[in-house]
């Protein structure tokens, strides 16, 4: 009922391969689940169709269909008869608008071509073959999910080369969900937060929403995936609400919740792959204020509410925060401050600036135009007084500008770089424990107490000054710092999911690790993880 939606609409078509072929790939019909979490996940600007075909095209709803239809159908899917493929991606093809709207097809298949005869068989090969390349042509992105892998495919099957599609392998049906979450964080770009905390053998989680103020806060959804989930619980407090429980997702809907504490009591068949997201959807207009300072305008960009109108990102969570804006071609570090997006440029002339501002780097979904106008107007009288006084002051002026701007850069600095007043007294040991990489890295130290300044360091620089050099997403995002008795400050700004003592670290906050506690890290690909120990010191180590 309430959905993530964003600045730019989608026309989204599904098209399953409902074949007798897929009653082995899947047994337990996860593919119907996945598309409805994938439907109920993206917004309700958005458009869906859905094709289903076996030896002949089967359902066949329009784009821009009722969701619940669309949704009530494809459970109501029989896997029985043959395969073309063929016609299936030309029906999908022929029903899109010609707006500019992003467009993109979801196939979810075991990858098989197969008709009663080999004429009919190879007609269906051509026709898929040559819909790829009218995808191309029209700008449609099709995303191919290969259930059982593509290596396990017939000899005659859908998994071409052509540039407009991208295939993602599910080996198992269980992995189905998986690459749900992938296209719906990756490919569609909604932003989520792993806030969740709780002990996952009782079933019990408490999920906080990040904001104080929660009526800034449209809609919450709790997106909690597994293998297979029995049975949940809720406890919550918002306007209205909807909960989905499915076999291989639970999906928590509110819409303008009240308080920021939400309570879950689960129950799983397994606790393999079970993730919590939190999907933060918020919708505002843009309100601007600027004030020109000699040749620099200042520029406030302030998101309001549309319902409550009360300032959406005056909060505790968003402060001093870091979202880019564009504006006249180039890409500004602007900076949250007191609700406003803050930012400044050149004000040598009276113009009027196109500005594009990345919620994504806030961790929100915002519903509403990203695109806002700013007018930066120059005051004659005030550049003449200034040219006048440059004349008369000459060096004087020249020389308040410079400290001015010398200041301003030194708060920009402050901000990007943070020095703790503690100093640095423990090691840490770094076990890699899984890697993407067919390799074995041997358990590793590092000695913070030799580090002389007091200044951060990220969990990628320490793997780098141990001569380790791995890719492992995310790191670069993960802070230590020295703390307060002896203690080590960790702040995560990744989306990677960092437990301590069975509890979820919240993103953008910190924690204090004291000596001899562990830390395990899943790092942001799923899929490489390793534990860190925080650790005292020899005196023979403090040489």
């Amino acid at each position: 009922m309430f959905s993530i939606a964003t600045a730019n609409p989608k026309e989204i078509v599904f098209l399953l391969d409902t074949s007798v072929s897929m009653n082995d790939t899947d047994p337990d019909k996860l593919s119907p689940d996945c598309i409805e979490a994938l439907i109920r996940l993206l917004s309700d600007e958005d458009k869906f169709g859905l094709v289903t075909y076996n030896d002949n095209l089967q359902l066949v709803e329009p784009l821009g269909s009722d969701k619940g239809k669309i949704i009530r159908d494809v459970n109501s899917v029989v896997y029985t008869g043959y395969t073309n493929a063929g016609i299936g991606l030309s029906k999908a093809l022929e029903m899109f608008s010609e707006n500019d709207a992003g467009k993109y097809i979801i196939i979810i298949s075991d990858g098989e071509i197969m008709l009663p005869d080999n004429n009919g068989t190879n007609y269906s090969l051509q026709l898929f073959a040559q819909s790829l390349e009218k995808a191309t042509q029209n700008n449609v992105n099709i995303y191919t999910i290969a259930l059982g892998g593509k290596q396990n495919a017939p000899a005659v099957n859908i998994y071409g080369n052509n540039e407009s599609q991208k295939i993602y392998e599910a080996i198992t049906p269980n992995d189905l969900i998986n690459v749900i979450r992938q296209i719906a964080y990756t490919d569609f770009g909604l932003q989520k937060i792993t806030v969740s905390s709780g002990d996952l053998q009782s079933g019990k989680i408490n999920v906080k929403l990040p904001l104080t103020n929660t009526e800034a806060i449209k809609n919450a959804k709790i997106f909690i995936t597994s293998t297979n989930i029995v049975d949940n619980v809720v406890t919550y407090n918002a306007e209205d609400g909807n909960i989905y429980t499915r076999k291989s997702f639970s999906l928590i809907d509110l819409y303008r919740p009240k308080n920021n504490s939400v309570d879950l009591q689960l129950s799983f068949n397994s606790l393999s792959n079970v993730n919590v997201d939190l999907l933060m959807q918020m919708e505002a207009i843009i309100r601007s204020d600027v004030q020109v300072d000699g040749n620099i305008a200042d520029i406030k960009l302030i998101p309001v509410d549309k319902q409550n109108n009360i300032m959406v990102l005056n909060d505790a969570y968003f402060e001093g925060k870091t979202v880019n804006v564009e504006a006249e071609g180039k890409q500004i570090a602007a900076i949250v401050k007191d609700g406003a997006i803050c930012f400044s440029l050149p004000a040598e002339t009276t113009r009027d600036v196109s500005v594009k501002i990345h919620y994504e780097d806030l961790g929100i979904n915002m519903i509403g135009d990203e695109n806002t106008i700013v007018q930066i107007q120059t005051n004659d009288y005030a550049i003449g007084y200034i040219v006048i006084s440059i004349i008369i002051l000459g060096i004087a002026i020249a020389a308040l500008i410079w400290i001015r701007n010398r200041n301003r850069y030194k708060e920009q600095k402050e901000l990007q770089k943070s020095v703790s007043p503690y100093e640095y007294a423990g090691k840490l040991k770094i076990y890699i424990t899984k890697l993407k990489e067919d390799i074995d890295i041997a358990p590793m130290e590092y000695n913070l107490y030799r580090r002389f300044n007091k200044e951060e360091i990220s969990l990628a620089e320490i793997l780098h000054q141990c001569g380790i050099e791995l890719k492992l997403e995310g790191a670069d995002k993960i802070i230590f710092s020295p703390g307060a008795q002896k203690a080590l400050v960790l702040t995560n700004n990744s989306n990677c999911t960092i437990l301590k003592n069975r509890e979820l670290l919240i993103k953008n906050y910190n924690t204090m690790i004291y000596y001899n506690e562990r830390f395990y890290i899943t790092f942001e690909d799923e899929f490489s993880e390793a534990i860190l120990e925080y650790k005292s010191i020899k005196p023979s180590e403090r040489q």
